[in-house]
């Protein structure tokens, strides 16, 4: 039976991964994102499914995983927070459970696992397939750890688990993660004599394809489809982002934008000398790895930081390698560093959290906010604040209501192109867009120089056929020039029905 105190910690984890990501995720809104799975796996549930019914390129299981919390709990605002809250919960549990692993005591254990919590989800708070493939990375790794000090078939099972787990929530950093979970694994082969986990590894990695192939396969998703868009399409954006890799640059901006993680590594490998056992399988080298391989894809993404959590981590297990018998250093370092993560935490707290600059927020006077269920009945809690409604639109609530309305009345034979992907939930329809985000930067959809370009336009027009589609609908900032690419001939009639919305009849595009 659980003590009584191992219940309270564990309590604490859970009230903290939760209450700090459903306060900071419900505080403002960032359209793109905000709402990046929410009509998703709405439409999921109606009977659409990614891949096969309307084009990502990542995100793929964030989809599937919310859309059975709709289903379990309703459509609704705290079902969208709780799937993200219940992911911050996993990360800061077995980051408890690594760190009394490596030789901290319960109490310090949880201090560090709940700055994690502070740290990890709430800077965005709603479900992100970035979130989700790091952090199942990292559980990756941690199962890796104990998968080497134990050498436990079920702990090599876990591990692959999470790798794939997190390769179907977003492809890089998790396919980096496999690269590095790999060469371990067969490392670690090697210096036991002990080839039949290596065998074991492999075995349990095709087990997991086969079985995921199996389902795409119930689901009539066909397997060039995934394969073009998860897989062959997501590299040509990368091939396009590093095509002006420098190195030297490269390795300045990582160094200027992560102070904290230098002084960190630097920290972490003066133990590992001063301990002279040079050894790739000591955790201290393993979770080194980890945080780099995760700043180098933050520096390649250029997208908004969201690593900051792994701090807490890292300096938990510089506490745990502090030799306690050496009273002088165990009373002058621990003080030391008990102080940095605080620093750290409350630093980031206030700049990810509170200012919400992940949401690009940090500008905006985020006091005054209206509350969601004037805009959808399933954004209960939602307090709606955005940079457009403060910036650009000043009537962007009273838009919204009457674009609603006017959407819920003329939905036949239609679809909503928008970055307030809620609207299909709010007015029940049935029919979802064939793309899930429409961005012109050639990340969300291959561009007119993408190889993938013609598969694309060909794809997007075979839903719309098949959804016998007659008007698309845009609200702003999206607008025709989203999807008229598509159509070869100016078969678009375009009529304005407000400063946010917009439609666009079809006629003989096809």
């Amino acid at each position: 039976m659980l003590k009584n105190s191992n219940i309270l910690y564990i309590f604490t984890l859970f009230f903290i991964s939760f209450a700090f990501n459903i306060y900071y995720g419900s505080l403002g809104v960032f359209p793109i994102d905000t709402f990046a799975f929410f009509d998703s796996a709405y439409s999921i549930n109606q009977g659409f499914i990614p891949i096969r019914d309307y084009w990502t390129s990542n995100g793929f299981l964030v989809d599937i995983i919310q859309s059975i919390f709709f289903w379990i709990l309703g459509v609704n605002w705290y079902a969208y927070l709780i799937h993200s809250s219940l992911v911050n919960f996993l990360l800061v549990f077995f980051t408890f459970k690594i760190l009394i692993h490596t030789g901290l005591s319960s109490k310090i254990s949880l201090f560090y696992s709940v700055l994690v919590g502070i740290l990890a989800y709430p800077a965005v708070g709603v479900p992100f397939s970035d979130h989700h493939s790091l952090i199942f990375s990292i559980l990756s790794i941690y199962f890796l750890i104990f998968f080497i000090h134990k050498n436990s078939k079920l702990y090599l099972f876990i591990t692959i688990f999470f790798l794939f787990t997190g390769f179907l929530c977003k492809q890089i950093p998790s396919a980096f993660f496999i690269i590095l979970v790999s060469f371990y694994v067969i490392y670690f082969s090697k210096k036991n004599k002990d080839y039949s986990i290596l065998y074991n590894y492999l075995l349990f990695g095709v087990a997991i394809t086969s079985g995921f192939l199996l389902i795409l396969d119930a689901n009539d998703i066909l397997i060039k489809d995934f394969f073009i868009q998860y897989i062959t399409f997501p590299i040509t954006i990368g091939e396009t982002r590093t095509g002006s890799f420098k190195l030297i640059a490269f390795i300045l901006s990582l160094v200027n934008e992560f102070k904290f993680f230098l002084i960190i590594f630097l920290i972490m490998i003066y133990q590992i000398i001063k301990s002279k056992k040079y050894n790739l399988l000591d955790t201290n080298i393993i979770l080194i790895l980890m945080a780099l391989i995760s700043l180098i894809n933050q520096e390649l993404m250029k997208n908004q930081n969201i690593v900051y959590f792994i701090l807490p981590i890292l300096i938990g297990i510089i506490h745990s390698k502090i030799n306690q018998k050496i009273k002088i250093n165990y009373f002058f370092y621990i003080p030391l560093i008990i102080l940095l993560s605080i620093f750290i935490t409350a630093k980031y707290h206030e700049r990810y959290n509170v200012d919400r600059k992940f949401m690009d927020l940090e500008e905006t006077d985020k006091s005054k906010y209206t509350n969601g269920t004037l805009i959808s009945s399933n954004l209960k809690g939602l307090k709606w604040v955005t940079t457009i409604g403060q910036i650009k639109i000043k009537n962007e609530i009273e838009l919204l209501q009457n674009s609603i309305k006017y959407l819920n009345s003329n939905k036949k034979d239609s679809v909503i192109i928008s970055y307030y992907q809620f609207i299909n939930a709010e007015i029940n329809h049935s029919i979802y867009s064939p793309n899930r985000w429409y961005t012109s930067d050639g990340v969300s959809y291959p561009l007119n120089e993408n190889r993938y370009y013609n598969y694309y336009i060909n794809f997007f027009k075979k839903q719309l056929i098949k959804n016998n589609i007659k008007i698309i609908y845009t609200l702003y900032p999206l607008d025709k020039g989203s999807f008229e690419f598509v159509f070869q001939d100016d078969c678009i009639k375009t009529k304005k029905i407000n400063n946010l919305l917009s439609e666009h009849k079809l006629i003989n595009c096809f």
